[in-house]
C-alpha cells in the first residue's frame, strides 16, 4: 500500500473515531442532563418501565398513578433509551404549548401510524392545520343534533343489555359501554351498522379491541419497539391480522359510500334537481361531509380519507366509552349525586318514555357537571406526548 492510500486510510479512521466519539461523548452528556431531574430508578435497557412489565392490566392505571403522585410536578423517566420529561404543573405547561417549537408528536404515537397513518391524532405541521381546516366545519352543532336519534337508539339497546346485571353484586359495565360507542360512531363517522352490541362484525369489533390492546403493550415492553423485532413476534403477526381486517373494512365503506355519492349526483342531472330533492334529506355521517368537502384543492386522497375514518374509530369509541365508564363508577359511589342527577331527569321528562331531543339534552345542567367532574378528575386522555 502507498502512502497516500495509508495518509487516507488514517483520516478516514481518525474521522470516524472522532464522529463515533462526539456522539458518545454526547450521548453521555445528553443522559447526565436527562438524570439530573428526579424520577424513578433507571435500569440499562428497559430504562423506568421495569415496574410496569410485571403489572396486570387492570393495574397499570394504579401504577401510573403511584409513579406520578411521588415525582411530582416534573420528573424524567426512560422508555428504553429514549428520554421523557413529564410535566404535571400548569405553568410549566404553559411554556410548552403556547411555543410552536415542540409540536411533533412523541415517538410513541409512532405505533399507531401503521394503523391510523397521519390523521389529525398522529400528523403535525401543514397536514395537520389542511386536515384540521377541512374538518372542522364537520362538528357544527347543526350537524350534531341530527345524530341525537342514532345516540338514543343505541343507548336503549345499552340499557336492554344491562338489564341482566340488575341485582348482580359488581360487573365490568366496559364491554357494554365500548360496543354502544362502537355502534353510535360507526354510524355517525361512517354512516353503516356493525350491530356490536347484538354480536354483528365481530371480527372487526375484535380487531379494534386486540389493536388497542396490543399498542399500550407494545409501549410498556421496549424490545418490541423495533419494528423488525416487533414482527417476530406473535403479538406483531396478529397486529397485522388486525390491520388487514380494519384497513379492508373502512376502504370497503369508502368505496360504498363514494359510488353512493356518483350515483346521488348522476340520478339528480338526469332528473333536473338537487341531490336532496331526488334522494330525500338524510342524515350525513362523518365520511359523507369529508367526501363532500373533497373539492379543489383540499381534497383528500382515499388513503388520507382511511386515516381520518380510521382515527375517528378509534378515538370516537375509545376516549368516550372510558368517560362514560367514569361517570358511571363515580355516579355508583355516590348516590347521593345519582340521585340528583335522576331527580333532573325525572323533572324533564315527568313520567314519560319518550326519546330525549336535543332541548332536552340542554335541560340536564347537572348531569353536565357531574359529566365534567368526572372527565376532571379522570380524564380520557391523561396525557399528551
Amino acid at each position: 500500500m502507498d502512502t497516500f492510500s495509508l495518509l487516507f486510510c488514517g483520516v478516514v479512521l481518525l474521522l470516524g473515531t472522532l464522529f463515533l466519539y462526539s456522539r458518545t461523548s454526547k450521548r453521555e452528556r445528553f443522559i447526565r442532563m436527562v438524570d439530573q431531574i428526579p424520577g424513578p430508578r433507571s435500569y440499562p435497557i428497559l430504562g423506568t418501565v421495569l415496574p410496569f412489565l410485571f403489572t396486570k392490566r387492570q393495574d397499570l392505571f394504579k401504577v401510573s398513578q403511584k409513579l406520578i403522585n411521588e415525582n411530582l410536578p416534573l420528573f424524567r423517566g426512560w422508555t428504553g433509551s429514549v428520554a421523557d420529561v413529564n410535566l404535571t404543573c400548569p405553568e410549566d405547561v404553559e411554556v410548552i404549548l403556547s411555543s410552536s417549537r415542540h409540536v411533533d408528536k412523541s415517538f410513541l404515537y409512532g405505533f399507531l401510524h401503521s394503523w391510523l397513518g397521519t390523521g389529525l391524532l398522529t400528523s403535525t405541521g401543514e397536514k395537520w392545520h389542511a386536515h384540521r381546516k377541512m374538518i372542522t366545519p364537520t362538528f357544527h352543532f347543526s350537524i350534531l343534533d341530527s345524530f341525537v336519534e342514532v345516540f338514543s337508539e343505541k343507548s336503549e339497546i345499552l340499557v336492554s343489555k344491562l338489564q341482566k346485571e340488575v341485582g348482580s353484586q359488581g360487573f365490568d359495565v366496559y364491554p357494554y359501554i365500548t360496543k354502544c360507542a362502537l355502534d353510535i360512531i360507526c354510524e355517525t363517522a361512517m354512516g353503516t351498522k356493525i350491530f356490536a352490541q347484538d354480536g354483528g362484525n365481530l371480527d372487526y369489533v375484535t380487531a379494534i379491541y386486540d389493536m388497542s390492546e396490543i399498542t399500550v403493550q407494545r409501549i410498556f415492553q421496549p424490545w418490541l419497539h423495533p419494528e423488525s423485532i416487533f414482527k417476530l413476534f406473535r403479538i406483531g403477526r396478529r397486529h397485522d391480522e388486525c390491520l388487514r381486517v380494519l384497513h379492508g373494512f373502512t376502504r370497503k365503506v369508502i368505496a360504498e359510500r363514494k359510488a353512493q355519492m356518483v350515483n346521488k349526483r348522476v340520478m339528480a342531472n338526469q332528473m333536473s334537481g338537487s341531490e336532496d330533492e331526488v334522494v330525500g334529506k338524510k342524515r350525513k355521517a362523518f365520511l359523507d361531509l369529508l367526501l363532500e368537502a373533497n373539492v379543489g384543492d383540499a381534497k383528500l386522497t382515499d388513503e388520507e380519507l382511511r386515516e381520518e375514518v380510521d382515527t375517528f374509530m378509534f378515538e370516537g369509541h375509545d376516549t368516550t366509552s372510558a368517560a362514560m365508564c367514569w361517570a358511571i363508577y363515580l355516579l355508583g359511589l355516590h348516590p347521593d349525586v345519582q340521585e340528583k342527577a335522576y331527580e333532573e331527569q325525572e323533572s324533564i321528562f315527568q313520567g314519560s318514555d319518550r326519546s330525549p331531543n336535543m332541548k332536552d339534552l340542554t335541560e340536564m345542567k347537572y348531569l353536565e357537571r357531574v359529566i365534567k367532574e368526572a372527565l376532571r378528575l379522570y380524564p380520557s386522555v391523561p396525557g399528551i406526548g
